[in-house]
Order: structure tokens, then sequence, then C-alpha cells
């Protein structure tokens, strides 16, 4: 058995459906031979089946001097079945034909706004880390609910997600791979936040043996997306990665998501465009309900040095020489020689530099990148530790990040950039909260209907549904 399977739109409500294919006769429905419907509503199913005392009887189109089965098909068990159905999905069995209206999920959604909601909207981030974008989501007005959190490495699944819960407690977190989560453990909420792991798709790790155990973490999102019933999927999902995850991951989510009906913005932001002490180049997505969400207007980097604003002073950092550390010493003899090949050394001066490089979850390994060249003394340098870092980051010395220098530069080498992240999460808070307080008043603002004309607020015309309709397939 063969089963045939077309994709149709609806047009002027779905009033009626119009089949005209040849594969009709190949699996019954010849010009002449009798059907019975069936409709049920409630699924937003339509099936035909061939039945010899059937009440209705397909009809036939002459094209190129050939006969071409028709099924004409209209009346309010057909309209009642494709209500607000954007397309239909038509399958081909031996006997049988059955349509099944598609509601995009932000079609849905939005048919589920009936109020303006009073209590902060709600997140589930997935790949939480230590919690710090989602201090960023709180501070913004944001209630996370729960959160997904697993390191791949054996032995240490809960590294991570064991210091989440000390910063939000009241989270549900779920410490186990996005592979084996399903859809119904997930509590419904507003907003899905995605910091999906990038070591598989970052460059900082180019040279270096990769396992590959998140390069798929995107297509569970999606799964998890998927499985969840429509009515119960988030109004907004917002991802932060790596650029390198937009041509690999982002576009293909992107497109997936505008198949739901989402409006999609994605955009590449500098993170010193924001304000921030380090240099991240990240690659951001909002996928919403809504049309017209745009990222924040960038505003500048600083423009006095880190130490002029009080950030780190001289006396702050612990200063070395070559004599101190073989390490430093390899790094400078590298560079003196002119050997750049896998890490270049790049040095930085407080009292003039506004910022410094990006700083990875790696640098407590010591590492050749961002080190700090004293102003007055050539021989002296000094490697910023973690809570050096949490300072430049802008980091609450109020959030809890690890006990250990090790665990305090993972923290916030595996984060988002909180400046940029912040700016996001304040600008899509009160999007949506705009945009639901401006659906439900125009729920609202309907104030008469009769028959099938309905009246709206703040419009000079009435708005007139029409009453004939047709889905057509050719």
């Amino acid at each position: 058995m063969i089963i045939h399977q077309f994709i149709g739109k609806t047009t002027y409500n779905g009033e009626r459906l119009y089949i005209e294919k040849d594969l009709l006769s190949a699996i019954g429905f010849v010009p002449g031979s009798r059907y019975v419907t069936n409709a049920t509503p409630e699924n937003n199913i339509i099936e035909f089946e061939i039945d010899a005392k059937g009440p209705n009887k397909v009809s036939k189109k002459i094209k190129n001097k050939n006969p071409i089965p028709v099924i004409d098909k209209s009346g309010q068990n057909i309209r009642s079945a494709l209500k607000d159905c954007g397309q239909i999905k038509v399958t081909f069995i031996q006997d049988r034909v059955i349509i099944e209206g598609i509601k995009p999920t932000t079609d849905v959604l939005s048919s589920n706004i009936h109020e303006v909601p009073t209590e902060p909207l709600t997140t589930i981030s997935f790949c939480a880390g230590s919690g710090i974008s989602s201090q960023c989501l709180t501070e913004s007005g944001f209630k996370e609910i729960a959160a997904v959190e697993w390191n791949p490495k054996e032995g240490k699944e809960h590294k991570f997600s064991d210091i989440y819960m000390k910063n939000h407690s009241d989270s549900i977190m779920f410490n186990l791979p996005m592979q084996m989560l399903e859809a119904e453990h997930l509590p419904n909420v507003d907003v899905w936040v995605a910091t999906l792991d990038c070591a598989d798709f970052s460059k900082a790790s180019a040279g270096t043996k990769k396992d590959y155990h998140t390069m798929h973490l995107y297509m569970h999102l999606m799964r998890l997306f998927w499985d969840k019933k429509k009515s119960d999927r988030p109004k907004a999902i917002l991802l932060e990665n790596v650029p390198e995850f937009e041509k690999i991951a982002g576009i293909s989510l992107e497109l997936c998501l505008k198949d739901e009906g989402f409006s999609v913005t994605r955009a590449k932001l500098n993170s010193l465009d924001y304000g921030s002490r380090t240099k991240r180049e990240r690659f951001f997505m909002v996928a919403s309900v809504f049309e017209g969400f745009s990222f924040p207007v960038p505003y500048g980097q600083p423009m006095s040095s880190i130490q002029d604003d009080g950030v780190l002073k001289l006396e702050d950092l612990d200063w070395i020489t070559t004599e101190d550390s073989g390490t430093l010493k390899y790094f400078i003899n590298r560079e003196k020689k002119g050997m750049t090949h896998n890490h270049h050394m790049t040095t930085f001066d407080i009292t003039k530099d506004s910022y410094i490089g990006t700083i990875t979850k790696s640098h407590h390994k010591i590492q050749p990148e961002n080190w700090i060249s004293h102003p007055t003394n050539k021989n002296l340098y000094a490697y910023l530790n973690g809570e050096q870092i949490r300072k430049l980051h802008g980091i609450s010395k109020e959030l809890y990040l690890g006990d250990s220098n090790k665990l305090v530069v993972e923290s916030i080498g595996q984060s988002v950039c909180v400046q940029t992240f912040k700016a996001i999460t304040d600008k899509l808070y009160h999007f949506l909260m705009d945009n639901l307080r401006r659906a439900v008043s125009e729920v609202k603002s309907v104030i008469t209907e009769e028959g099938r004309i309905s009246k709206f607020q703040n419009c000079s015309d009435e708005f007139a549904f029409d009453d004939s309709g047709q889905l057509i397939m050719f």
C-alpha cells in the first residue's frame, strides 16, 4: 500500500473542499463512484470513504480530453472542521481521503490570550549553567520556573546544576541530558531560553579534540517543542550561541519556527556595543508569536579605562615576572620568535584599555590570551582570577559561582555576556507584555456582533465576514 500526502492552503474560511487529481482514480474515487463524508470538528479532520450507498458522488472535469475525478464538497461540517486552519494535510489511502486541518502554533496560542498576566512572565532555561543568564531574566521581570543543566563529563553531571540551585532554589532542575527529556516533563511557560552548549561549534576549540557531545541539542529543543501540545508551547524562544552556530543550527531553527507561524529575528551582536568590559560576539535569535521584535540599539563601548572607572586597579592584581612563571616565559618567548599558530599572546593595560578580550571557560588553565601588562614596569604581568573576571563582567558578588577559582572562571566563561543579554531580556519582557496587552485590548474591543458582521472600536469601517468560502487543491 502506498500512502500519498499533499499540503494545501485554506481560503475564505475553508467552507469548500475541491480536490482535482488523477490520483483519486488510483485509490477508488473514479468519476461516478459514491462516498460518505465523516467530519470530526474537535480534531479538525474530515474523511471521505468509498461507499456504494453513500450520499456523495465523485464528479469529473475534462482536461486535455481526459476525465479527471473531482471531489467537490461544502457545508457547515466542512466549515466547522477546518475553522481557523491555515493549512490542510490531505492523505490518500485506498478507498479513503483524509483531510486534516492544521492550525499554526501562533494561531492556537493567540486564541488563548484572554487577559493580561497579573504574574510575571515565566521561563525555562536550557543549558542554564550556573544561573547567570537566569539571573538576567529575573532582573528583567521574568520568573524562572525550571531549568535544564547537565554536564556531559562523567562524574561531573551535576557540577553546574548544583551551583544553579543555590542561586535559584525555587526552580525545578532537570539534571539530565536533553535527549532523555520528554515534553510532558516540562511545565508550561511563556518563554524558552536556550543558551545551548557551544563547545562543538566554537572556533575557540579549533585544533582540539572534540567528542561532539552537544552539537545535536538544537534538534532536541525542536523535538520538545513539537511534542508539546500547540496550546502549551511557549509564546517566545530566546536563543544565544557562538556566531558559528548560525549556519549549522540557527537557520534550521528559524525555518522550523517560521513553519509554526512564529516571527523570527536574528542577529550577531558584539558585547562591546552594550558597555561590556570583555569582548564577545554572539549569535542571538528571538522567535515570537508576535511580530515586530527588534534587538536593542547599541549604546557604545565604555570610553574610559578599566582602572579609571574603578572596575579594577593595579594594586588589585598579582604581578609576576618570567622568573616567577615558566608558563609566562614560554608565552613571551613564542611571541619573540613570531610563533603565533594555535594561540597568540594578547596583553592589555587596564590604565589605558576600556576592555579586554573574550574570557573562555578554560581561562583558569593559564592561556596566552588576556594577560595584563604593567604600565610602567615592562617586566611585570598579571593573570586575572575568577573574582576579578566577575568584576569585569559586572556580575553581582551575591551570585554564587562556586567555591574555587576554577569553578568561578568556568561559570562565567561558559555563560552569557551580562550586559548584552540583560539588554535583550529587558526589551523582550516589555515587548511581550505590550503585545499581550494589545491582544487583550483587541479582544475586548468587540462591542457588538450581529449575524456575520462585527464592529470594532478604533476602526472606521465594519469588518464583514464573507459567507462563501473554499479550499482548493489542484
